[in-house]
């Protein structure tokens, strides 16, 4: 075993176990935890009923600490002998554990092969928006290897799983919302939306992406917005999400708002 935390923090000093990666990172954030900001923090995340209360600048400095000293080891061990048994995001006791996890992954300087067999070892675990859009603008792309990291999100993008489909459309606005990607983020965006997963917030991942879109490209967004296969309740979010965006002027969003859908009932698909 090694040793985790240093001598001489205010917190008791834990122990890095390989065969139990994750003991000592449950106990510092126990130490961590505010019962006040759990309280304030849980209705942010409906749903999620595992929560301690740690801030995420906390969760972040932990990880850090973590893949600075024990990164790939650290990982190794959670990916293998803790999950072997648990493919499901059960095998984390929290919301904050299951988040650093993710920020060591993104933290850890591996080699980007190595990076990309740990996000997709850890992106069938994402089960909440934080924990996504956390992770994803966390990660950080080398240039020349943007090509094989578009094809792991196409992987993620086709998943069962929703928040997995969510970290494909947060990471595409996050890495690749760029002129030169904008037809093929819209083309994903698209794939996505005809699946009909019916998921609230792959929805509004879709949205949040469409806005983000108009913003930086509003000619080329809105020949997007003429055309697609997004379903009403997709198409309007996203409609209001340029509206409610202080960066597009009154007389835009007045445009904006005149291409809004009737409410219909929505579908998934068969």
């Amino acid at each position: 075993m090694t040793r985790f935390m240093q001598q001489g923090d205010n917190l008791s000093s834990l122990i890095f176990d390989p065969a139990s990666p994750l003991e000592a990172v449950r106990r510092r954030l126990e130490a961590l935890a505010e019962p006040d900001y759990r309280a304030f923090v849980s209705k942010l995340l409906p749903g999620v009923d595992r929560l301690l209360g740690v801030r995420v600048p906390t969760l972040r400095s932990l990880a850090q600490e973590i893949a600075r000293n024990y990164g790939a080891e650290f990982l190794n061990a959670v990916f293998t002998a803790t999950l072997r048994n648990s493919p499901t995001s059960c095998a984390f006791e929290s919301y904050e554990e299951l988040l650093v996890v993710g920020l060591v992954v993104a933290e850890t300087p591996l080699d980007f092969d190595a990076q990309l067999d740990a996000i997709a070892a850890f992106a069938p675990f994402i089960d909440s928006w934080a924990v996504c859009d956390v992770f994803s603008s966390s990660l950080r792309v080398p240039k020349d290897r943007r090509a094989e990291f578009w094809e792991a999100l196409d992987f993620c993008a086709a998943s069962e799983r929703p928040f997995e489909v969510r970290f494909a459309v947060v990471a595409t606005l996050n890495h690749f919302l760029e002129k030169s990607c904008l037809d093929a983020v819209f083309e994903r965006a698209n794939k996505i939306a005809a699946r009909r997963l019916g998921e609230y917030y792959v929805d509004m991942s879709l949205a949040w992406l469409v806005a983000e879109a108009f913003i930086r490209f509003p000619d080329a967004t809105l020949k997007f917005l003429e055309r697609n296969d997004f379903d009403d309740f997709t198409f309007n979010k996203s409609l209001q999400k340029i509206v409610e965006s202080r960066r597009v002027d009154e007389e835009t969003k007045a445009e904006i708002r005149r291409l809004k859908r009737p409410r219909r009932a929505r579908r998934s698909a068969d």
